[in-house]
């Protein structure tokens, strides 16, 4: 089994018609949004480089908090974290989507972002 990987460009200013086509041709990955799965990682994952003493990329003070849960989700929600979504298909293939690319697409499409 081929477990080759491609990344996506997402393009943006899509209406509805555009992206009931750009689902179609692949051309943007689906879900276009980030799943409660992947927002629950991506915290999870931060949350623990916080705990261990890495770096917050927002201001605790500004936060509100100190507790590296609430600075990760807080950085999730301001874009922050340079990070990749790795999807895997049930075919095999992997597709990459950066999460700052995802995120744009959530708030063009107006999803109301669960984080």
């Amino acid at each position: 089994m081929s477990t080759r990987s491609r990344e996506i460009q997402i393009p943006t200013g899509l209406t509805i018609t555009d992206l009931i086509d750009a689902l179609a041709k692949k051309q943007i990955p689906y879900p276009p949004r980030l799943t409660k799965y992947e927002i629950a990682r991506i915290v999870a994952a931060r949350a623990k480089q916080l705990a261990s003493g890495a770096k917050p990329l927002v201001d605790p003070k500004e936060v509100g908090s100190n507790d590296p849960v609430i600075i990760a989700l807080a950085e999730l929600r301001e874009g922050k974290l340079p990070i990749v979504i790795v999807r895997t298909l049930p075919n095999g293939r992997r597709i990459e989507v950066k999460l700052k690319d995802l995120q744009k697409l959530e708030h063009e499409l107006n999803f109301a972002l669960p984080y």
